[in-house]
C-alpha cells in the first residue's frame, strides 16, 4: 500500500501547491467519470476519499463535499473551466490517469466509464493514443500490485 501512496504523493503529481477549491473540482470530475455507469461504487469512492485524499492531504471539508456530490448530469467542460488547468503540471494526463484508476478500483472498468474518459480527454485536448497508453499503464500497475500481493 505504501508504494501506491507514494505514487499518489503531491511530489509525484507536481501539485503540492494546489488550492483547496481545485481539489474539490478535481474530485468532482473524477466522480462524474466513475459514476457514468450509474453509480460510484464503494471501492471507487474509497479510492477517492481515502487513498487519494490522504496521500494528497485533502481536507475533511473537501472529502465531505465529494461524498455528497451529485455526479449525475455533470458538465465536465464546466468543471474543467472552473479552474486554470494550466497551473497544474500535466493536468490533462493526470486527471485521465486518476479517472481510469478510480474507475478500475472496483475491478470493473465499465464501457460507460471508458466513454466518459474519452469524452473528458477530448474536452482536455488529449488524443486517443494518450488515453490508450494511460489505460495500459493503469492495467500494468494493477497487474504488478496483484503479482506483488501473490508473491509476498
Amino acid at each position: 500500500m505504501n508504494d501506491q501512496l507514494d505514487r499518489l504523493s503531491p511530489q509525484f503529481y507536481g501539485m503540492s501547491m494546489v488550492p483547496e477549491n481545485h481539489w474539490r473540482e478535481y474530485g468532482y470530475a473524477l466522480l462524474a467519470i466513475a459514476g457514468s455507469d450509474g453509480e460510484v461504487s464503494d471501492p471507487e469512492l474509497e479510492w477517492l476519499t481515502i487513498s487519494l485524499a490522504r496521500s494528497l492531504g485533502v481536507s475533511q471539508e473537501v472529502v465531505a463535499a465529494w461524498e455528497t456530490f451529485d455526479f449525475d448530469d455533470v458538465n465536465l467542460k464546466e468543471i474543467f473551466n472552473s479552474f486554470n488547468a494550466s497551473s497544474i503540471a500535466d493536468f490533462n494526463r493526470l486527471l485521465i490517469y486518476d479517472a481510469v484508476r478510480m474507475s478500475c478500483a472496483d475491478d470493473d472498468y465499465a464501457d460507460e466509464e471508458k466513454e466518459k474518459v474519452m469524452e473528458a480527454a477530448s474536452i482536455l485536448n488529449l488524443d486517443r493514443e494518450a488515453v490508450i497508453s494511460i489505460e495500459a499503464l493503469v492495467e500494468m500497475e494493477r497487474a504488478t500490485d496483484k503479482m506483488r500481493a501473490f508473491i509476498l
